[in-house]
């Protein structure tokens, strides 16, 4: 009931992990705190943390949330490998990305919910019965793309998935006991040698490495994170959550600053997919039309109207596009 009222008031969609009870009373006194503070502290008194996946605040057990943030980065890494080996897959790539939401009514089972998300990104689940039964609790998956709405459902169930048969179908399996995900970092004010030693003290559950010049670290989402921190303490950290999300003002009265290189549009919006920009187009029209959506391209801009930005986004592309309060229709 408290979820459901800051829900309410604060305009944004919390989504509760199964494995902690929607019945626990809570003995809290929230006054002059920000959004973001209040729901670490009711978090903390049920023994989880929060963390922003898609359009939602996911609550869970400690464990659960950093185990999530790794597969994620991990299904996203096997969808771009995928892509990168099948050039023709672009479109299909392109369909699994898009953002979707997803409603579960109280008693809903995790194979509805999980058939819902299959049929609405027309993949087949190999081994539907992996699948234990359980009643859920009402819910949604608000914004999310196939990985995201995929992991959500089966990381409550100790499960997670590999994509098969070129992004159309998927199979389920046990999450291994070590989770982790590499990457590499450049050395900074020190030599490799120095580096690799710090790193090894200050992170021991993290195994740490030299690839050539640069710093291999094989460790969870959490730790990486942690590192980026530590090489890199100049860096502000990335808030865990928008401190409010109330009205999403029309996008003709935005202004919009940006500079990335080499990055795929479609990259770029599902960034503002996230501010509440909502983008309708055809797939298959474009593919005909010979328009990539993960073309990678550079755009320089600072505080430009909306015209002047979907200008310099999709200009490139030769993509038309037409403005209605949050939704941006492309075509050809």
């Amino acid at each position: 009931m408290i979820l459901e009222k800051i829900e309410d008031t604060q305009q944004i969609s919390l989504l509760l992990d199964r494995r902690i009870d929607p019945s626990t009373k809570l003995n809290i006194d929230l006054q002059n705190q920000t959004l973001e503070a209040g729901l670490q502290e009711i978090a903390a008194q049920l023994h989880a943390r929060t963390t922003i996946v898609g359009s939602n605040v996911y609550m869970g057990p400690d464990q659960a949330v950093g185990r999530l943030k790794t597969l994620l980065a991990l299904k996203h890494q096997e969808l771009l490998s995928l892509s990168d080996s099948h050039p023709g897959l672009k479109s299909r790539m392109q369909q699994l990305s898009r953002n979707r939401s997803f409603y579960y009514q109280d008693l809903d089972t995790p194979a509805e919910i999980l058939k819902q998300i299959a049929e609405a990104y027309q993949i087949t689940i190999s081994n539907p019965e992996r699948i234990p039964h359980d009643l859920w609790f009402h819910g949604a998956l608000m914004a999310v793309n196939a990985n995201e709405a995929l992991t959500l459902v089966l990381n409550q169930l100790d499960l997670t998935f590999l994509w098969e048969k070129q992004g159309r179908a998927i199979r389920i399996m046990s999450i291994p006991d070590r989770v982790t995900i590499q990457k590499t970092y450049a050395p900074r004010g020190s030599s490799l040698v120095d580096t690799i030693r710090h790193l090894k003290e200050a992170f021991p559950e993290a195994m740490i490495t030299a690839s050539g010049r640069m710093v291999l670290v094989d460790a969870s989402s959490d730790i990486q994170e942690k590192i980026e921190a530590d090489l890199n303490p100049s860096r502000s950290p990335a808030r865990n959550m928008p401190s409010k999300t109330i009205k999403v003002p029309p996008i003709r009265r935005r202004k919009f600053t940006l500079r990335v290189q080499k990055v795929p549009v479609l990259a770029v919006m599902q960034k503002l997919e996230q501010s509440g920009i909502e983008f309708k187009y055809q797939a298959d029209q474009l593919k005909q039309a010979g328009v990539d959506l993960t073309r990678r391209i550079d755009i320089s801009v600072e505080n430009a109207n909306a015209n002047e930005f979907f200008d310099a986004l999709f200009g490139s592309l030769k993509l038309s596009y037409q403005i209605e309060g949050l939704t941006v229709t492309l075509t050809p």
